[in-house]
């Protein structure tokens, strides 16, 4: 491997802050950054089972703007920086549109998007007080920010996709092009992933729910968490110096068809 692909794959020393840190996605970064080399804070509302010596994780809430900017402070005195950010930390509602209640709804968009605008917002604060060199942040969209559920492949006993999250993750996507654009100038680079319909052992889901949505995409599956570990290094990696507030779909290509 010659000395520029080494650099690519190179996060050693580096510090990377993952929320969401116990979720689907978001235990397999913790992982894959661990193997990369990286110091890894995990911030999640669940304690994490994960036991590295460059491991930290911390439970809270994501919508608490004062936890968050305690740990970030805390992790900014102990290794004087944060060199990559991922706001994967999310939730969704199932039950029907028709009996939605406004605190699911309001607890939907505490979580997805003031969650996020807390990290952002607090690690900009402190970017510019400690006059911090560079971060990258990728906030987490969903392809469903983008498009509608079919509907049709849903079975009675399947998870419904809720428009408020849908809502809450295309205002995500909104909201990465905006301080992508505002914030490139602290050498602060924000983007974007999507990812499509996602699965683990932890979310067990139907034979036959599987089968309709894979036949949705060109590839025929459904993801991974590891199918997005290119796209993420690609955002997260010192040698991406030209990419801005933008949202990388990683979906099977269901939204290509």
């Amino acid at each position: 491997m010659n000395s520029k692909a080494n650099k690519f794959l190179n996060f050693k020393n580096m510090v990377v802050l993952i929320t969401g840190s116990n979720g689907i996605i978001g235990k397999e970064l913790c992982k894959l950054y661990l193997d990369l080399g990286a110091d890894v804070f995990g911030i999640d509302n669940k304690k994490n089972s994960l036991k590295n010596i460059n491991y930290t994780h911390f439970v809270g809430d994501v919508s608490d703007e004062k936890f968050i900017i305690k740990k970030l402070a805390y992790i900014i005195k102990k290794k004087s920086k944060i060199n990559v950010i991922l706001n994967s930390a999310a939730i969704s509602i199932f039950t029907h549109f028709e009996k939605r209640t406004k605190k699911e709804i309001l607890k939907t968009l505490d979580v997805n998007l003031i969650g996020t605008l807390n990290v952002i917002k607090s690690y900009v604060k402190i970017h510019s007080q400690k006059k911090l060199k560079s971060c990258r942040i990728v906030n987490f969209g969903s392809i469903y920010g983008i498009k509608s559920p079919d509907f049709r492949i849903y079975g009675k006993n399947d998870n419904f996709n809720s428009e408020i999250y849908g809502a809450s993750k295309a205002s995500i996507i909104q909201m990465t092009k905006y301080f992508g654009v505002m914030y490139i100038k602290k050498n602060i680079f924000i983007n974007c992933i999507s990812p499509g319909g996602t699965i683990s052992e932890k979310n067990k889901i139907s034979k036959e729910f599987y089968k309709k949505y894979s036949s949705r995409t060109p590839i025929n599956r459904m993801a991974t968490p590891k199918d997005l570990f290119t796209a993420i290094i690609y955002l997260t990696n010192s040698e991406t110096k030209y990419t801005v507030g933008q949202n990388i779909i990683v979906d099977g290509g269901m939204t290509a068809w």
